[in-house]
């Protein structure tokens, strides 16, 4: 895949504004370095194997925008695994886009969880947006502690809440 050439490089450049604080010992910037250096791994296992997922979303000149891979090796609670956008479209609706994505993939029937690092706010008040809610810390072996935020699933029969309309689902699952 084209996409994987330079990897790391649009991770390394998407993630470390973000992830970097001045505050962080070298156990925890040797995280964030680990991060880019498992990425190619991370993608290849999304387009690999069986319960991964991941979607890609183009910029100008069809270059490399930001994607997003799903885990869904416990069916009952799938996990948004890797949201990585490139920092010249942050603010442009491409995280949104793939996060519908994702979430649609997923079903809006079941809950979805998915970490981030405790001081990346612009992060977590964009998943908030998009319907998660901080559940506490996340369990793990991390050396930069992350908060665990759930979107609940909803049942596909329940009645829209009141004064809103359910619109259909046009979509066409042999499109993708």
């Amino acid at each position: 895949m084209k996409d994987l050439q330079d990897i790391e490089v649009f991770v390394a450049a998407s993630v470390y504004p973000a992830f970097d604080h001045p505050d962080l010992t070298d156990d925890q910037r040797a995280e964030n370095e680990r991060i880019v250096q498992i990425s190619r791994a991370a993608c290849e296992s999304a387009i690999k194997a069986e319960r991964r997922c991941i979607f890609v979303a183009r910029g100008a000149q069809s270059q490399l925008a930001g994607f997003v891979i799903v885990d869904e090796a416990d069916p009952q609670l799938p996990e948004i695994d890797w949201l990585i956008v490139g920092a010249q479209y942050h603010g442009t609706g491409v995280a949104q886009a793939l996060m519908a994505q994702a979430l649609q993939h997923i079903g809006p029937e079941r809950q979805v969880k998915l970490s981030v690092i405790h001081y990346n706010g612009r992060a977590i008040r964009f998943y908030e947006k998009c319907g998660f809610r901080d559940a506490g810390w996340a369990t793990g072996n991390y050396k930069i502690s992350r908060r665990l935020m759930l979107r609940a699933g909803v049942a596909v029969n329940d009645p829209p809440p009141s004064g809103q309309l359910r619109q259909p689902d046009i979509s066409n699952p042999s499109a993708s």
